[in-house]
C-alpha cells in the first residue's frame, strides 16, 4: 500500500478585525517531505475580542482559514483528505492546544475564549490513511 505523500505549504496570515487585538504573520510555510498533504495557501483571520455590548469582556476569538490541499507530493491528485489540526498555543513554539476539525470541506475554525496575551496559530491537514502534513508557518493575534 501506497502512502500518500504531500507538500503543504501554509503562510498564515493575520488580519485585523475589531478593537483591542493585532496580529502578525511569519513568511512562508514548510515543505514537508514527511507524509502529508499538498495545499495551498491558508490564513488566520483574528475577531474581535469585545463580548456585545457594555465593556467587559470574556475573552477574545481567533478564526483560522485556509485553502484545502489538492496534490500530493509526487504531484498526483490528493483524494483522501479527511480533515485539519488547528494548533493554538503562548509562544510560537510552545502550540500545546490541538482542536480536530474532521471534515475536509471545512475551511475555517474559530477559536473562543482566548485570554489576554499573544496567541500562536498553525493548521496542519490528515488523510483518511493517517498521513499528516507539516505544520503551517505560524501566524499570531494579541488579544487585549
Amino acid at each position: 500500500m501506497r502512502l500518500a505523500r504531500f507538500i503543504w505549504a501554509l503562510a498564515p496570515v493575520v488580519l485585523l478585525a475589531g478593537c483591542g487585538s493585532s496580529g502578525s504573520s511569519s513568511g512562508a510555510g514548510p515543505a514537508s517531505t514527511a507524509t502529508s498533504p499538498t495545499s495551498s495557501p491558508a490564513s488566520s483571520s483574528s475577531g474581535s475580542n469585545s463580548s456585545g455590548s457594555g465593556s467587559s469582556t470574556t475573552g477574545g476569538n481567533a478564526t483560522l482559514s485556509w485553502t484545502a490541499p489538492t496534490l500530493n507530493s509526487d504531484g498526483s491528485a490528493l483524494t483522501d483528505l479527511a480533515g485539519y489540526y488547528v494548533y493554538y498555543g503562548n509562544g510560537a513554539n510552545s502550540l500545546t492546544n490541538m482542536i480536530t476539525v474532521s471534515s475536509p470541506s471545512a475551511l475555517s475554525y474559530t477559536i473562543s475564549n482566548l485570554s489576554t496575551g499573544t496567541w500562536y496559530f498553525a493548521v496542519s491537514a490528515y488523510t483518511s490513511s493517517g498521513a499528516m502534513s507539516a505544520m503551517s508557518t505560524v501566524g499570531s493575534k494579541t488579544i487585549t
